[in-house]
């Protein structure tokens, strides 16, 4: 049994088939570890030391650290018992250390060099559902999205027998999503924004710029999987100080992007999306466009067919790292520092995707801002595990 404060190491590597590089498996043990998501800034210590994960083995789920050199893993919380996985990794303030979760309609926070605990929202309350969290780059307060709960739910249905989510909000009626401000030490939270009729999923503070905000807008009918058929972009910047909205529209025709994240620089916001609305594989459109709306780059490959996500390369690159839309089974490169695109391998996941329930099965790369690591997620045999590659 593993526990809060214990440290052990079950790590494996190899050599990548493909480029050469050493990879390192992290984890070899238990039914589901995910790292966090790929955003920037989300996975890794500002020094590349560390990086955090959720976990869930013999019937408990946790949050674990994981010294990236040696592969050594620390339980940081008291294991949560459960046949799901109860709490994710949602990101690291990147020199404090400080990571905050939700455990549900509570919030919590865990250091990963102290194992200090806080409670930074101790009750969100019924009719609200708590999404995605960021820090800003000072790393004092944190905006945490929040969406209206299923009225099912609230009435204390299982999911299995809660009526169907489009259904629920048709139209947008009822549904309302928000921005919540807090102190990253807890107290009291203040309602930043709010979006009547829209679901909110992703959302990002800038990297260098705290009162500049990445956010999703999600429309109905199709909500997260198409908006208003594609009409109107997904992705949005909002300046906190004076609540000013852009969106963020590509040149493709079809407007809703899939996933984005911001260059380390938060120069540009990098995204990507199919480039026709229709059920099936599709061309992907990938870009990066500035937080005024104006497109830098954007291209549309017709071959690239595979679902995926994007994510900024760390370091000097100027490169979106890629873990699908042109290939189903590797991490790549696609760099934008000139008008042609060019890709190059960083190595292969392999992941099954879609293998197991939830997301832990999609790779999810992320990398530390030095651009010396990219973190991944694979899953293989109904299970999956959190990798690294040395770049």
């Amino acid at each position: 049994m593993f526990t809060k404060g214990k440290t052990w190491n079950e790590s494996q590597t190899h050599t990548d088939a493909v480029t050469g590089r050493m990879v390192r498996r992290i984890t070899t043990v238990g039914d589901i570890n995910e790292k966090a998501p790929y955003h920037t800034r989300t996975t890794f210590t500002d020094d590349g030391e560390f990086m955090i994960f959720s976990t869930l083995r013999d019937g408990y789920s946790a949050l674990c650290r994981a010294h990236v050199a040696t592969g050594d893993i620390t339980c940081l919380i008291d294991p949560i018992s459960g046949e799901a996985k109860t709490i994710s990794a949602a990101m690291v303030a990147p020199r404090s250390g400080w990571m905050p979760f939700w455990h549900g309609k509570r919030m919590r926070a865990v250091n990963l060099y102290t194992l200090e605990e806080r409670t930074i929202i101790e009750d969100l309350g019924d009719e609200w559902r708590g999404a995605m969290i960021s820090i800003d780059p000072p790393e004092t307060e944190l905006i945490t999205a929040v969406v209206r709960e299923h009225p099912d739910a609230i009435a204390g249905l299982p999911v299995e027998q809660q009526r169907p989510f489009k259904e629920v909000f048709a139209g947008g009626k009822g549904m309302v999503s928000r921005l919540v401000r807090v102190p990253l030490a807890g107290g009291d939270t203040e309602v930043i924004f709010e979006d009547p009729a829209m679901r909110m999923c992703h959302v990002e503070h800038n990297p260098v710029d705290g009162d500049l905000f990445y956010l999703d807008r999600d429309r109905p009918p199709m909500w997260h999987a198409g908006g208003d058929y594609s009409k109107t972009s997904r992705c949005w910047t909002l300046r906190i100080s004076t609540g000013e909205l852009t969106a963020l529209t590509p040149r493709a025709e079809a407007k809703f992007q899939i996933h984005a994240a911001w260059s380390w620089d938060g120069e540009l916001l990098l995204y990507h999306g199919p480039a026709v609305l229709v059920d099936g594989p599709c061309p992907w459109y990938i870009g990066a466009a500035g937080p005024d709306g104006e497109i830098y780059r954007e291209w549309t490959f017709e071959e690239g067919k595979h679902y995926g996500h994007v994510a900024a390369a760390g370091g000097d690159r100027p490169a979106i790292i890629l873990d699908g839309n042109v290939t189903p089974d590797k991490l790549v490169w696609l760099y934008y520092d000139s008008d042609e695109p060019r890709f190059e391998t960083i190595c292969e996941h392999k992941t099954e995707l879609n293998s197991i329930p939830g997301q832990a099965s999609h790779a999810h790369p992320s990398t530390d801002k030095a651009g010396k690591y990219v973190a991944f997620n694979v899953a293989k045999d109904k299970r999956t595990d959190v990798w690294v590659v040395q770049v």
